[in-house]
């Protein structure tokens, strides 16, 4: 009967394209045995919706307001077949979302090869079944069409599982241009409607390389590492996706180690500076400067600190003793302290530095970056995403991502930091 959960236990909306014979679509009818019918058709076809529906109904009780039509206004022209079919895509989520039961068939039999063409091309987002209507004879030396009675459902299968491929060379891309949430996002929508395990394995794979990178992104080290570790236990599908897969697999192993020893630092290292920095690149690719410029503020402050513990002693600034400041320093901040000590920002910091002889504090006052009227750390302060409301511009960002080059002794190209994912297959 029509309605119930007959083919695997799902409640099945077909999707049939109607061509002028009748029994193809008669067919399909009888074999998925719907809770749901459209029949995509022109004004030529729509007879051929009656006669099948006919047809299907020896042995099957199709109740009224379980079909519907759309009805194509020209079915040779590829541009309004496409158009007309656009209301598809909000019938099949409706249905979908009701729950797992059910399920979407689509046979594209029926109709002009532009009709197909298109069905395919607007079915192949969904999570869906494409199944096609053969025959057990042909005539014309069975090289023509199906002999009336002997139709056969010869082929079904999901489109997702042919076209993972597409997926992995869009998810490639887009992270390659920095969406690494849009990639996640592509391949999450993928590994769902895929139903082939090798295939629904190689996209979950692909998914915890770029999981692992946009984890690292947002500083999430130990969330990262966990990422690499998903993806490097299944290197073979690694292999299956990407020719020149090994040396991408070693890099993955040294970026895992990488986040490793970042997520085990509790306190400003030289290694957590780099970082900063380049993540303070990738935002002003985006032309994110304030993001980008944020993130270099932190890497000075941090600098400061490094330099600070590992050659002063000082081991932390939000809390210095008085006792442990130069005299200069140490009548200049009395009013400030409390219980004794101090607690010392981004300036303060150069300023000690500079105080205590250190290379590095009249470095950071010789590039005037102390000067509250030249500084371009200024800017950061003015931005929205500090004190003011002005927005940073990409000359500010070059020149604060120089000065921390120039103070850190950074080369400008690190080499073993190279997050782009290599052409798929």
């Amino acid at each position: 009967m029509i309605g119930a959960p007959q083919v695997a236990d799902k409640h099945i909306f077909l999707i049939c394209s109607v061509g002028g014979t009748p029994e193809p679509v008669a067919a399909a009818i009888r074999h998925w045995r719907a809770a749901r019918i459209m029949f995509l058709c022109s004004d030529q076809t729509r007879a051929s919706v009656k006669a099948a529906l006919e047809a299907a109904a020896d042995g099957l009780t199709i109740p009224p307001g379980c079909t519907d039509q759309i009805v194509l206004r020209d079915p040779q022209n590829l541009e309004w077949v496409l158009r007309d079919l656009r209301p598809l895509d909000a019938h099949v989520l409706s249905w979908q979302q009701r729950g797992d039961n059910y399920a979407a068939v689509v046979d594209f039999t029926g109709g002009t090869k532009v009709m197909s063409a298109a069905l395919a091309i607007v079915a192949r987002r969904w999570k869906c079944t494409f199944a096609y209507v053969g025959g057990w004879e042909r005539n014309k030396d069975g090289v023509g069409v199906v002999v009336s009675g002997h139709e056969r459902p010869i082929s079904q299968f999901n489109p997702w599982d042919a076209l993972g491929y597409q997926a992995v060379e869009d998810a490639v891309a887009v992270f390659n241009h920095g969406g690494y949430a849009a990639a996640v996002a592509l391949l999450d929508g993928a590994v769902k409607n895929v139903s082939d395990p090798a295939v629904k394995r190689e996209l979950s794979t692909l998914k915890a390389v770029i999981d692992a990178y946009a984890a690292w992104d947002r500083f999430d080290h130990d969330k990262a590492k966990k990422h690499f570790d998903d993806a490097l236990k299944n290197r073979n599908d690694l292999t299956a996706i990407f020719p020149e897969a090994s040396s991408l697999i070693a890099r993955l192993e040294r970026h895992r180690d990488h986040v490793a020893h970042l997520a085990d630092q509790n306190e400003p290292t030289t290694a957590w500076i780099e970082d900063l920095r380049l993540n303070a690149r990738r935002r002003a690719a985006e032309g994110r400067y304030d993001d980008a410029v944020a993130r270099l503020y932190r890497a000075f402050e941090a600098l400061a600190q490094v330099r600070l513990r590992e050659h002063h002693g000082i081991a932390e600034t939000k809390s210095v003793a008085l006792s442990s400041l130069p005299d200069a320093l140490r009548g200049e901040w009395a009013g400030r302290a409390r219980e004794g000590c101090v607690s010392l920002g981004l300036q303060d910091s150069y300023r000690l530095l500079r105080e205590l002889g250190d290379g590095l504090g009249r470095q950071f006052a010789d590039l005037a970056l102390g000067d509250p009227e030249k500084s371009p750390l200024v800017a950061r302060n003015q931005s929205i995403l500090a004190h003011g409301f002005q927005p940073v511009d990409k000359a500010v960002y070059n020149q604060l991502c120089e000065h921390l080059e120039r103070l850190a002794g950074f080369s400008d190209e690190p080499p073993s930091i190279d997050w782009r994912l290599p052409v798929p297959r």
